[in-house]
C-alpha cells in the first residue's frame, strides 16, 4: 500500500510556495500537544544572497514526539527543502536528528536547523 502521509508540495511561484503534512487547525483538531515553530526568514544570508525579500517557515511539531507534523514554507528554493522536511516526516525524525544534519552553506538547506 502505498503511503500517502508526507507528500510534499510546491507551486513554483516566485518565491517559491511548499507544504507537506498538516495544516496548523488539522493538528489542533487531533489535539496534539503542538508547537509552531514560526520564522520570517527573509533577512537569513541564503535569501539575502539571492536578493530574495520574501521568505517565511512555520512548522509544526508534535511536542510530545519532537516530530514533525507540518511545514509551510515559502521562500526561494524552499521546494527542496519541503523534501527534506517530508523525508524527515516519513522516516520518523526528531527534531534534534534533523537538526545534527550538516549542511553545505549558506544552503537553504543550512537554514533547516535554526527553522526547527
Amino acid at each position: 500500500m502505498p503511503d500517502y502521509a508526507a507528500i510534499p508540495t510546491a507551486v513554483f511561484t516566485i518565491p517559491e510556495l511548499a507544504r507537506v503534512g498538516m495544516l496548523e487547525q488539522e493538528a489542533r483538531d487531533q489535539d496534539l500537544d503542538l508547537e509552531v515553530r514560526y520564522h520570517d526568514t527573509s533577512n537569513w544570508y541564503s535569501n539575502y544572497r539571492t536578493g530574495e525579500t520574501t521568505a517565511a517557515a512555520k512548522i509544526l511539531i508534535d511536542r510530545t514526539s519532537d516530530r514533525i507534523v507540518g511545514a509551510h514554507l515559502l521562500g526561494p528554493e524552499y521546494a527542496e527543502l519541503i523534501n527534506v522536511l517530508g523525508l524527515a516526516m516519513k522516516l520518523g525524525l526528531t527534531t534534534r536528528q534533523v537538526k545534527s544534519m550538516t549542511a553545505a552553506y549558506p544552503t537553504v538547506g543550512s537554514d533547516l536547523g535554526s527553522m526547527l
